[in-house]
């Protein structure tokens, strides 16, 4: 009981410190926490992602507004550039993927930057909570948080999670830079 309780206590602890937007570094100067600005095609702003560096991976918490309704795929992209004038293509494919990797059902995947689909409701409202186990702010093999950065697309179809390269998921229509501020 104690320690699912110590487990509740650090669940609320590292929430709270998403939900206030805090930043901080781990013990040996890592970013501990980093934020990105979602923005749609026309500039403007319409959500935020939180990521949160675990012992094992990284939390990313993504919540936007705004969208046509249905699950649109999301993923890690290899550098923090969000150009609407390319369509967001400037951000380059997947983190850290390798040809023919990508896909959260494919036997070589899943790629780097699989992040799987974002719900997103009638209301235009979307929302979702992923781990992606292996995965590092900074420090690392393939951190975030590289000299060119990393941007997170979201694209106006759902990922199939095993065509090659997206997973089918169409247009980038949302894009943000992962900061660690």
């Amino acid at each position: 009981m104690k320690d699912a309780m110590s487990t509740v206590l650090m669940l609320a602890i590292v929430a709270g410190s998403m939900a206030f937007g805090w930043r901080t570094a781990l013990a040996d100067g890592h970013a501990a926490t980093a934020t990105s600005d979602l923005k749609n095609i026309n500039g403007d702003t319409i959500g935020m992602a939180n990521l949160q560096q675990t012992a094992h991976g990284v939390l990313v918490h993504i919540k936007v507004s705004d969208l046509p309704p249905g699950k649109k795929g999301v993923h890690f992209h290899a550098k923090a550039h969000c150009a609407a004038d390319t369509g967001f293509k400037s951000s380059h494919g997947h983190h850290g993927e390798e040809d023919g990797a990508h896909g959260l059902l494919n036997p070589a995947g899943p790629g780097k930057g699989d992040l799987g689909n974002i719900f997103v409701g009638t209301d235009g409202v979307g929302e979702m909570e992923v781990f992606k186990t292996g995965a590092t702010l900074d420090g690392g093999d393939l951190p975030l948080l590289d000299a060119d950065g990393t941007a997170i697309v979201i694209h106006a179809e759902a990922d199939d999670h095993i065509s090659q390269p997206i997973g089918g998921a169409g247009a980038r229509i949302v894009c943000g830079l992962i900061d660690a501020g």
